[in-house]
């Protein structure tokens, strides 16, 4: 009976160990935000210059993979002209490695709806490189991978 019940006593110990997730701690989650800040600092985007009309950053620790994510989006207006251009990228804020892609350019006389972007892909780390076709797809791929989906 003794055997019995510490058999139970380890499989439900096991089964709630193995179904717990991994919680980044918040000295990690500031570690990420501060890093995410200075990737974004450091790149391009934060060069306020072009007067864009949207300019910002936000970030995720993932905590199995040990990743600090940084997600930039970035809208301007060309100046002169009616376009607007909206780019959204994912970048491993460490490495600097490129994740995603959304590159979309507005046409004269089109719906947003009706033009496709000139740029969609996402690459979760260790996985393989996979287009999309809309805004929506970006967005879901976008979440699964990093946690950082709008």
């Amino acid at each position: 009976m003794k055997t019995l019940l510490s058999i139970l006593f380890f499989s439900l110990v096991v089964s709630q160990a193995a179904g717990q997730q991994v919680h980044s701690s918040l000295s990690d989650q500031k570690m990420c935000a501060t890093q995410a800040k200075k990737f974004f600092m450091e790149t391009d985007f934060s060069n306020d210059s072009k007067r864009p009309l949207k300019n910002e950053f936000t970030s995720h620790y993932d905590a199995p993979k040990k990743v600090c994510y940084v997600r930039i989006n970035y809208t301007t207006r060309t100046p002169g002209r009616a376009e607007i251009t909206v780019g959204q990228y994912v970048f491993d804020a460490f490495e600097g490695r490129a994740l995603a892609s959304y590159i979309w350019i507005s046409e004269k006389g089109k719906k947003f709806w009706e033009v496709k972007p000139m740029e969609c892909w996402v690459k979760p780390i260790g996985g393989t490189k996979g287009d999309c076709v809309s805004s929506e797809e970006f967005e879901a791929a976008v979440e699964k991978n990093f946690g950082l989906g709008e």
